[in-house]
């Protein structure tokens, strides 16, 4: 007992210990799950952070040209339309305005320009420089270009604008101060065409965009997204669009950056659920198991308390029957000395022998309830059988062909003679019975190394699975109600254990039982 609440105790830790090992888990695959999920909003939030400061630097050099255009706009020698003063005036701004690379001023109905840095400038006609109403862009072709083109209205002088024209290298230089390694940033006006990018600045300045960046401009104001680049990058781009200029900044992630996360995130949850599932399984596989275990330990424990229990009453049964046994032995053979005539010396000599057959089988008892207090002496496996073999044919009847195999050579056993027959008659019977008292029923003996196997082979129905582990057990049989006992098979087992071996059983598929004691560790040559 303290073993067995040891063994409680142990499993009982054990399953808690599994128990506590699921929450671990979970909290675990949370915390990566955290980790993961914060490793991806890192990057696109860095990103993010980084198309806001491109945007915001940018609007910054506009809104300082904006306001070096508004001023020039006062001027009132525009007013006057005195374009000599205004032409000296516009050199003297763009020679104090770092990137701005000229000023004009344009019809703004058909972009006819009416003073330019030069004389003959005047009479021009670019309407290119008026496309954009009042909103900056970039343009990649024409004199002084690619620039980056600012209007602003001469409020004095109805009709005509002031337009600078400012180096998109002022803008690239924004954009590089705020660009990070292993990403492609690019700055892109209103219409999606580029001002700034920190791949291929100079041949990619005042062309479009990929469709992706202009999609992405319909659909709000900041955001994410997954495109490619003219280079053909797979990323995820994070981009926010002024609302003062409708320029917008482009950071290109690599998309492994954001998928890997991705990536590990679902194999962290879909993992961490299944090692939480295998281990649930894992528990509720041992718990059964346990529990398995401990019902046939307590089955075993209740056939050894019914074994103790039989073999006492056996014991008893049978030591009571043999005293009733010695004392008709001991009258029937006072008879058979009296001059009592043929015929009753006859019946007298019939019924002594089957008393002293009771009183074999009275010892075979005691042996039995003992567990294997028979006396062991040397047999010849061949007398054996030829001992045997008239009392088997008697037994099993005419229906059955019953044949014997002896050893090739003599051999012989040390066993216990008694209990050896009763073992042969017993699977005997066994056989008759399963056969319907016809069939074929063979006893075949040979030496296997140090071992003797007796072989007791049907062609019957064969043994039902689900009892052919049990088979040898006290009270298990596979007859009818009131058809047997269960011991036949019992008293097999003790018999070769008696004489230091084990019984083999097999049933093949296609029917009938092979049963095979085989003494061992006592073979006598």
């Amino acid at each position: 007992m303290p073993q067995r609440r040891r063994d409680s105790r142990e499993t009982l830790l054990i399953l808690l210990g599994g128990l506590l090992f699921l929450p671990a888990l979970v909290i675990l695959a949370w915390s990566l799950t955290e980790a993961l999920l914060g490793a991806k909003s890192r990057v696109e939030n860095a990103a993010l952070a980084t198309a806001d400061d491109i945007v915001t630097g940018a609007d910054y050099r506009l809104a300082v040209y904006e306001g070096v255009l508004g001023t020039y706009s006062t001027a009132p020698s525009l007013a006057n339309r005195d374009w000599e003063t205004s032409r000296g005036r516009a050199k003297e701004v763009v020679e104090l305005s770092p990137g701005l690379t000229a000023l004009l001023v344009l019809e703004d109905a058909t972009g006819r320009v009416v003073m330019g840095p030069r004389e003959e400038d005047a009479g021009a006609t670019r309407p290119q420089l008026v496309l954009s109403g009042q909103r900056p862009f970039v343009l990649r072709g024409g004199e002084g270009c690619p620039c980056v083109v600012l209007r602003h209205p001469i409020q004095r002088l109805p009709g005509y604008s002031v337009v600078g024209l400012v180096q998109p290298e002022v803008f690239q230089a924004v954009l590089l101060k705020s660009h990070t390694p292993g990403t492609v940033a690019a700055l892109v006006d209103a219409k999606a065409d580029f001002v700034g990018r920190s791949l291929g600045f100079q041949d990619r300045v005042g062309t479009p965009a990929t469709i992706y960046v202009r999609e992405a401009m319909t659909t709000g104001a900041r955001g994410l997204y997954r495109g490619r680049t003219h280079e053909g990058l797979e990323n995820y781009s994070a981009y926010v669009t002024s609302t003062a200029s409708g320029w917008s900044a482009h950071v290109a992630v690599s998309h492994s950056r954001i998928d890997s996360p991705r990536l590990w995130l679902f194999i962290t949850f879909v993992g961490g659920a299944l090692l939480a599932l295998l281990a649930a399984v894992a528990i509720i596989i041992y718990a059964l198991k346990d529990l398995a275990a401990r019902r046939r330990a307590d089955e075993q424990m209740l056939r050894l308390q019914k074994g103790e229990a039989i073999g006492s009453f056996a014991n008893t049964l049978a030591h009571d029957f043999n005293n009733l046994l010695t004392v008709i032995i001991v009258n029937l053979q006072s008879i058979q000395k009296a001059d009592a005539g043929p015929d009753v010396s006859r019946k007298a000599g019939m019924a002594l022998e089957a008393a002293n057959r009771g009183a074999n089988l009275t010892q075979q008892l005691l042996s039995f309830a003992r567990d294997g207090g028979g006396q062991l002496v040397p047999i010849d496996v061949t007398g054996l059988l030829t001992g045997v073999s008239e009392l088997l044919r008697q037994s099993v009847g005419g229906g059955i062909s019953l044949s014997f195999v002896p050893p090739r050579s003599s051999v012989s056993i040390l066993a216990n003679r008694d209990q050896m027959e009763m073992a042969l008659l017993n699977l005997a019977l066994n056989a008759r019975d399963a056969m319907g008292g016809s069939g074929r029923l063979e006893i075949a003996a040979q030496q296997l190394g140090d071992r003797v196997e007796i072989a007791v082979s049907d062609n019957g129905p064969g043994i039902p699975p689900e009892v052919r582990n049990r088979l040898f057990e006290p009270f298990v049989t596979t007859k009818p109600a009131g058809k047997g006992t269960g011991l036949g098979l019992a008293q097999v087992a003790d018999a070769a254990a008696q004489a230091g071996g084990t019984v083999r059983v097999e049933s093949p598929k296609q029917g009938g039982g092979l049963f095979c004691p085989e003494p061992a560790d006592r073979l006598m040559c």
